[in-house]
């Protein structure tokens, strides 16, 4: 071979040899030194640094905001109340029953209550005897007022049929009216209502719930004192309480009663 042969392919050699030792280069790579920088001229996102090539230009890349909202938890308590009233009752101790009775609450007696319809057997005016024969509790008090309130409208004194199946009438649909006893008398007296007893006596001493009361009226007594058989107990509850005798043939007035504890 030729020495000019030899010194051609010595440089077609060392042309080959550039060629390897420096390959081409076909564009920057964000990852290293030669990516170009922002509002470089670009045409692909992988020759800017940045990685993001818009409109020809190297640019920043759009930043993403993460905005985190506080979970709120709304919670609602319910409170039950319970409202306990207190009520509390007072009971009277008498009371008007509208049928022409009174009761005590205390005592339990049903007492009749004295109206002003006069004449008539509840009329605060009318008086009684206790006997007529003398000693035996056989006068008007027994044999008018009582046996007209235990026999209804007939006034025969005897509202249960003969057998005691029945009931036929008496005075608020009972027959067993009587006289009171000094001591149930004495429990209905009131020394507190005004004008009751000493100085003036201008009231009686009663609850006005009972009806019209004379100022000096008595009221005869289921009792008779044992000594003088011709004679029965009596008080005034008119202006002042007090227990007095009275001949069983003198009239008085009376209030009836029944019942009990």
């Amino acid at each position: 071979m030729s020495n000019l042969a030899r010194g051609g392919f010595a440089a077609m050699f060392a042309a080959l040899a550039l060629l390897v030792g420096t390959p081409r280069r076909a564009g920057a790579d964000p990852n290293n030194a030669n990516c170009k920088p922002n509002r470089a001229t670009c045409t692909g996102n992988h020759q800017c640094c940045s990685g993001a090539c818009t409109a020809g230009l190297c640019t920043a890349p759009a930043s993403t905001t993460t905005t985190t909202s506080p979970s709120t938890t709304s919670t609602t308590v319910t409170t039950s109340t319970t409202t306990t009233t207190s009520t509390t009752t007072t009971t009277l101790r008498f009371v008007d029953n509208g049928d022409g009775t009174v009761t005590d609450n205390e005592t339990g007696l049903i007492w009749e209550k004295k109206d002003n319809t006069c004449p008539g057997i509840h009329c605060v005016n009318d008086a009684y005897t206790w006997s007529s024969s003398g000693t035996a509790p056989d006068g008007t008090a027994f044999a008018t007022f009582l046996a007209t309130l235990n026999g209804g409208a007939t006034g025969v004194g005897n509202c249960v049929s003969s057998d005691g199946s029945s009931q036929t009438g008496g005075f608020d649909n009972h027959c067993d009216w009587r006289l009171p006893t000094i001591a149930e008398l004495r429990t209905i007296v009131d020394g507190s209502v005004a004008g009751c007893g000493p100085p003036n006596f201008s009231s009686p001493c009663i609850d006005p719930i009972f009806g019209p009361t004379g100022r000096s009226s008595g009221s005869r007594t289921s009792g008779r004192r044992r000594r003088e058989a011709d004679r029965a107990r009596s008080s005034t509850i008119g202006n002042a309480f007090a227990v007095s005798t009275i001949t069983k043939g003198n009239p008085n007035y009376v209030r009836a009663v029944r019942g009990g504890s």
